[in-house]
This record gives C-alpha cells, sequence and structure tokens, in this order.
C-alpha cells in the first residue's frame, strides 16, 4: 500500500504542475508581453474614398503607436479606386505616405493590373511605393506567410 499510496501522490502532483504550468500559458497567451514578437500586418485598399483612404493610415499609425517599430511590419497593398492614394496627380496624402515610411518603414505596393487598365506607369505614382505586382498575388502571398489581414 505504501507504493500505491506514494504513486498516487506523485500522479496528483503532476496533475497539479500541469495544471498551473497550463494555466500560465493561457494567462501568457491572453497578455502577451510587449515586443516580444514582430508582427506582420497586411493593410488592403481598394476604396478611393478620401476618408477611407485616411483612415487606413491612421489605422497605421495607430498600429505603430501601440506596437513600436520594432515589433511591427506593415505592408499596404492598393488596387483598383484604392490605387489613387499612389498616384501623383490625384492623392492628398503623399505627405502622410512619406512620413509613415520615413517614421516606420512602412511598405507600399501598387497593383500593376489596375495600373494597366489605368494607363499608368511607375513615373505615375509617388516615390514611395516599394512593389508594383497584381494586388491579389500580393495579397495571397502574404496572407500565406501569416500575415495578418485587415481591410479598412
Amino acid at each position: 500500500m505504501s507504493r500505491f499510496a506514494t504513486a498516487m501522490g506523485l500522479v496528483g502532483w503532476m496533475t497539479c504542475a500541469c495544471l498551473v504550468v497550463g494555466v500560465a500559458q493561457v494567462q501568457s497567451a491572453e497578455e502577451p508581453v510587449a515586443g516580444s514578437k514582430t508582427h506582420r500586418v497586411v493593410i488592403h485598399l481598394n476604396s478611393g474614398d478620401e476618408k477611407v483612404q485616411k483612415g487606413a493610415l491612421n489605422n497605421i499609425k495607430h498600429l505603430y503607436e501601440a506596437l513600436g517599430a520594432e515589433g511591427l511590419n506593415v505592408e499596404l497593398v492598393a488596387h483598383g479606386a484604392g490605387l489613387s492614394l499612389f498616384t501623383k496627380q490625384d492623392t492628398k496624402l503623399a505627405e502622410e505616405l512619406a512620413r509613415l515610411k520615413a517614421s516606420y518603414g512602412v511598405e507600399y505596393t501598387a497593383c500593376s493590373n489596375t495600373m494597366k487598365v489605368q494607363g499608368l506607369t511607375r513615373d505615375d505614382l509617388i516615390d514611395q511605393v516599394d512593389l508594383t505586382m497584381p494586388a491579389m498575388v500580393r495579397l495571397m502571398e502574404l496572407q500565406e506567410q501569416g500575415w495578418a489581414y485587415i481591410k479598412p
């Protein structure tokens, strides 16, 4: 009986330890430590509405304010009517785009299919645009790599 009592005591102790570790893991998942992970977020913009475009840029700014430049990578992918955000002729938010790039390194991707339909070339885009490629392909690639997707 002594061995049985010892074995039961050991099993009970191990069960208790597992529960404590499990609770600690749940608590850490609910309360992540700031700066412990680099978050990757792709913002999808297809609206020509200036309020929606400004809102998307505000979302980006607020993400960086909350997580810091070291804890966050953001890429803004624009296509369709949203491409107007990146065109020299149409954008009213060029200064804000430049500020986000300079302050946080935000990357900008313009849809090459939309550019073709609208008869635009790379020279028609603001200098801050990093990449031109089909927007749907870029969104798919980033999501396959585990990037969080946000559409304002």
